[in-house]
């Protein structure tokens, strides 16, 4: 931490090794750390603070729930201190990937909400009016909006209820479903997990072998030029 400039997780970390025996051969190297981190300032280099992608807020890298584990904040997920969006990582470096989980409003079901991410781009021009690749533009632009107006819902909802601290995707109403560019959404469901790149049917992800409707977590890549990929 101390060689990222981390120096308030590095302090945290520090005065955590009072709890805990030291062997003689290591307290007097970590003696020196503790005057060396004093020296500095007391706070991490906002550099390397990890930024929520659903509300813009920037987050510490040691929460209050992770340093006191106080009674209100014990048991917290890794979330937004902010809006309580759930941060996903990837398994590389660790960054906080720029994804954002949505659900279909109630009356969609996940079978027809996958249905309708699934769609062929000849479909969407069809439904939008668009006149092939001439407003490609217009397309993304029109995806963006829809989606951005249900985030921005989604956080007027939670300044509503600020003593919520569970994390609640984006609800995605039908236009917006309907325009969101499939390669820039990924899907979990159960054990299985797969990218909407992927030529997959919309039964063979979301039928059990009952014919039951399965839940879905579903996910957008909100900074398309960032590429991420899902382990099997």
């Amino acid at each position: 931490a101390s060689l990222l400039d981390a120096n308030g997780t590095a302090k945290f970390a520090l005065e955590k090794l009072r709890d805990r025996y030291i062997t003689p051969q290591r307290r007097s190297n970590i003696g020196v750390e503790f005057l060396d981190i004093y020296a500095k300032s007391p706070d991490d280099n906002p550099d390397i603070l990890p930024t929520c992608y659903k509300c813009g807020s920037t987050n510490p890298l040691i929460r209050a729930s992770d340093a006191k584990l106080s009674a209100d904040t014990a048991g917290m997920d890794d979330q937004c201190i902010s809006c309580n969006h759930l941060f996903v990582r990837c398994f590389i470096n660790f960054d906080v990937l720029p994804l954002i989980e949505f659900t279909p409003t109630k009356d969609i079901p996940h079978s027809k909400a996958l249905e309708l991410i699934l769609k062929t781009q000849h479909d969407r021009e069809f439904a939008f009016g668009l006149d092939t690749a001439a407003n490609e533009n217009d397309e993304d632009g029109l995806s963006t909006e829809l989606f951005d107006a249900c985030v921005l819902r989604s956080l007027n909802d939670k300044n509503l209820l600020d003593e919520d601290t569970n994390h609640k995707p984006v609800e995605v109403e039908f236009d917006s479903l309907s325009s969101l560019p499939r390669q820039d959404i990924f899907v979990i469901q159960a054990q299985r997990q797969m990218s909407m790149n992927a030529q997959a049917s919309p039964s063979g992800v979301l039928a059990k072998e009952s014919g039951e409707e399965t839940e879905c977590r579903f996910f957008k890549n909100v900074l398309p030029e960032i590429g991420i990929a899902l382990c099997p």
